[in-house]
Parts: structure tokens; C-alpha cells; sequence
């Protein structure tokens, strides 16, 4: 156990685990043109998200927070080995259970902040998008209202060639 009790044994052993992985649609000129419009408004989006001025290869790219999941995703799943989630961790973002352990007995969750790191390749027409999520880690506080954890959530994007795209993360704030 951890120092405040929270962080057990088997929540560590499913540490960098993927718990679940969806896979897009391939993404369509359309998609790429619609999203910069919609982002930029009113404003005019540069043109190389439009196919008017393409990238330096020549190829319209999609913007870098272009979400090809944004309507549907082609597929979506868990890993298998998932546990039934008890109500009581309904809707506060608990994800362990998907990889067969408990989540921890907290009712209260809020969000603890959002990052993305681009890693230069853009999301083309034609790329299929895969995205895998894990538990990149866990890390126990006090706060004022008792024991609070943290779990950090990372969200990998790969093209079809297996080269990624970028990392979301995210903290999940329990208590």
C-alpha cells in the first residue's frame, strides 16, 4: 500500500497497460477543410488546410488538433479482461476496471488539466488514426477534503505507418 492508502498493489501492476484503443475512419479532404473552417471562424484558416497553398511536400495536412474522432470513431474497444463497474464509479472517469482491478473507493472526480504534444507528423487524407490509451501513473495528496489521488491518463495517435502523431494526457482528480 501507499503511504495514504490509496494506490494498491494491483492498480501499479496495470501502470502503462492500454486499456482502450479506438480507430478512425480514414480521414477525407472534406474532414481536414471543414475542421480548419470551423476552428478559425470568422476567420479565414491558411490556406494550407484548405489544398489551397499545400504543405511543403505538397500534400494538404490537417491542422494539429484536427480530431478525426470528433463524430465516430470506425472501432472502439477495451482490451479485454474488464470487471464491472460498481454505480458508485459511474460518470467520475474511473478506467481500471477495464483492465480486470477496482478502482479505487473515491466518489468524486473532477478534471486536473489537459496537455497535447504534437510530434511534427501530420494526419494526411487517407490516414487512419489508432488511438491507445494507458494509466501513465497514479500519485496520492492531501487536500482539505482528506486523500485525493491523482491519475494521469496517456492517449497515444499513430498513422497506419506506426508513426505517432501526438500524446494527450490527462489528470483525473479522485476524492
Amino acid at each position: 500500500m501507499s503511504r495514504l492508502g490509496l494506490i494498491r498493489p494491483d492498480m501499479l501492476a496495470i501502470v502503462n497497460q492500454p486499456y482502450g484503443r479506438q480507430v478512425s475512419y480514414p480521414i477525407t479532404s472534406s474532414d481536414i477543410r471543414r475542421w480548419a473552417l470551423a476552428v478559425h471562424h470568422p476567420e479565414e484558416p491558411p490556406a494550407r488546410y484548405l489544398g489551397l497553398r499545400a504543405s511543403e511536400d505538397g500534400e494538404l495536412v490537417a491542422p494539429p488538433d484536427f480530431n478525426p474522432f470528433a463524430w465516430r470513431a470506425a472501432h472502439t474497444g477495451t482490451t479485454g479482461g474488464e470487471i464491472a463497474l460498481a454505480p458508485a464509479h459511474q460518470g467520475i472517469g474511473a478506467m481500471e476496471h477495464n483492465l480486470g482491478v477496482a478502482p479505487p473507493d473515491l466518489r468524486r472526480a473532477l478534471n486536473g488539466g489537459v496537455s497535447a504534444t504534437y510530434t511534427g507528423v501530420p494526419m494526411r487524407p487517407g490516414d487512419v488514426i489508432t488511438a491507445e490509451s494507458v494509466i501513465a501513473g497514479y500519485t496520492e495528496k492531501e487536500s482539505r477534503l482528506g486523500a485525493m489521488l491523482l491519475t494521469e491518463t496517456a492517449t497515444t495517435w499513430t498513422n497506419q505507418h506506426g508513426e505517432t502523431v501526438k500524446v494527450h494526457r490527462m489528470t483525473l482528480i479522485r476524492y
